[in-house]
């Protein structure tokens, strides 16, 4: 009689880690890719090609969003809806329109140059930025209905379209209806999983595990963007954009979502991790603006450091603000 098998437990060891089913595959990513394009100057996902690239690069991202925001749609009822937007909503105005503020403030006080290394379009795209599949990951385990259905709101605001919007109040920025047919294919699948999910009860029942899926490749396409050598060329001025970038976005955000909403703040803090895209935004604005260009090496380099920092302690702040709040955590999940 053979012996049983014994379990590894992997995934029950990626759990113990806050959005370790997310934030693992991420830094397994990061290193591979730093070792492929830093040290041996070659794109190993490129190279293998599909299904291996969409699988596990950033060429898959997209696709896999667009899962996400059918599954998250499945899930959420129509009554919901209107705390999702609330709570969502409010929380991302206070947050950006704060931000875009800041980002005025500091173009007028030091212009295209910036101050201590930090330009101004490195500015925008740090502060500006949220990510979303991030934020969700950190959530699932505990984050009510309201708080997933956020993800859509947030990923929209997270997209390309308002950094270059504001960027073109300081040049010219791009901006046409393919910027707007990115805002409608966001959120035609979330739309329809959520129409779908309120007309049948089986169909919210199947997909109701499919982020859970998706998560771990996702982490894993988004570890595919981060090269630590690039991230650490600016360390000084990446260590700085990171404290600023948590100052900024956590402290009005979390203010309001305790006083106002009366909440336990951690949908604020989840959401302080720079996005992968915010990595494109410097070229596309530069596209858009000469007078950038001369910034957008620089910019990207710093943000690929503050995108390391931020995604390696966002999971980490979340589970500090559960233990300071645990029975307001208790109440929300319920």
């Amino acid at each position: 009689m053979s012996a049983e098998k014994k379990n590894v437990n992997i995934w029950k060891a990626l759990q113990k880690v806050p959005a370790g089913t997310m934030f693992v595959p991420l830094i397994i990513g990061a290193l591979i890719t730093t070792v492929a394009q830093g040290i041996f100057q070659f794109d190993l996902w490129n190279y293998l090609g599909n299904p291996m690239k969409d699988m596990f690069s950033s060429s898959g991202q997209m696709l896999l969003i667009g899962l996400m925001l059918f599954c998250t749609g499945t899930s959420l009822k129509l009554g919901d809806l209107k705390d999702a937007l609330r709570r969502g909503v409010l929380l991302i105005l206070v947050r950006l329109v704060i931000a875009y503020a800041l980002c005025a403030l500091f173009y007028a006080a030091f212009g295209y140059d910036g101050i201590l290394g930090i330009s101004f379009l490195a500015f925008v795209c740090a502060v500006t930025s949220a990510n979303a599949a991030l934020y969700m990951g950190i959530i699932q385990p505990f984050g009510d209905k309201a708080d997933k259905a956020s993800f859509g709101v947030m990923l929209i605001c997270s997209m390309p379209l308002l950094p270059l919007l504001f960027l073109g109040f300081f040049g010219t920025s791009g901006f046409g209806m393919a910027q707007v047919l990115q805002i409608v294919s966001l959120l035609i699948p979330f739309v329809l999983g959520m129409i779908l999910g309120n007309l049948d009860e089986d169909i919210r029942k199947v997909f109701a595990g499919g982020n859970a899926i998706i998560l771990p490749f996702l982490g894993f396409e988004f570890g595919s963007t981060i090269n630590l050598f690039d991230a650490f060329k600016m360390l000084p001025q990446g260590l700085l954009l990171s404290v600023l970038y948590f100052i900024i976005v956590i402290t009005p955000s979390y203010i309001f979502e305790r006083r106002v909403l009366h909440r336990p703040g951690y949908a604020s803090v989840a959401s302080a991790s720079l996005a992968g895209v915010a990595l494109a935004i410097p070229s596309m604005a530069a596209q858009a603006n000469t007078a950038l260009e001369q910034y957008t090496t620089s910019a990207v380099a710093t943000l690929a450091f503050v995108l390391a920092v931020t995604n390696i302690l966002c999971p980490f702040m979340v589970r500090w603000v559960l233990k300071r709040h645990p029975a307001d955590s208790t109440k929300a999940a319920q």
